[in-house]
């Protein structure tokens, strides 16, 4: 019997210091912090079994999930078009902004891929609304809309990341 609490209180420490380490990554733009949330609830849920979880927990903790990725992903988008990119630029920007972050992750490390990738999104937008605008201005005002709908993203994610880890708590110690 002991035995059994020992591998379960390893389990949920293992648990809970993965979803740490997502929440931190939630502030992090390329990464999504709230997948890492997510998988460590699955493990959770695959090794002590799912009702020790529960399903509804695991749903809910699944559409907060895929709400954070959405933002992450469409925040600096969005806001780049309201600032007045372009769909080209975001497109040129969002590709040259993933080549970038993988080509420079693989040669160096994740953390400068993921500043590579920002940098290559923002030189992407800027270069494409420079030639399309002929005005620096105009240009900027892009990249301002892209990193102020970027900061709502990581605002929502971060949001959608702490929600994640509360139901995760609530379930394990108040429902169980």
């Amino acid at each position: 019997m002991a035995e059994m609490e020992v591998s379960q209180t390893l389990v949920l420490f293992v648990t809970l210091f993965t979803m740490a380490i997502g929440l931190f990554f939630t502030l992090i733009p390329p990464i999504p912090g709230t997948l890492v949330i997510w998988g460590a609830s699955v493990v959770y849920g695959l090794v002590l079994g799912w009702e020790n979880l529960g399903w509804v927990t695991f749903t809910i903790i699944t559409l907060l999930m895929i709400t954070g990725v959405t933002a992450d992903i469409l925040g600096g988008q969005f806001g780049a078009r309201m600032g007045g990119a372009s769909c080209l630029a975001i497109a040129v920007g969002t590709v040259v902004g993933l080549l970038l972050g993988f080509i420079i992750s693989l040669v160096g490390t994740p953390l400068l891929g993921c500043l590579a990738g920002i940098g290559g999104t923002l030189g992407g937008i800027l270069l494409v609304e420079r030639m399309r605008y002929k005005d620096w201005q105009r240009a900027g005002n892009a990249i301002k809309g892209y990193l102020a709908g970027n900061a709502l993203g990581i605002m929502a994610k971060v949001t959608a990341g702490i929600l994640m880890v509360g139901t995760f708590l609530a379930s394990v110690y108040l429902l169980n």
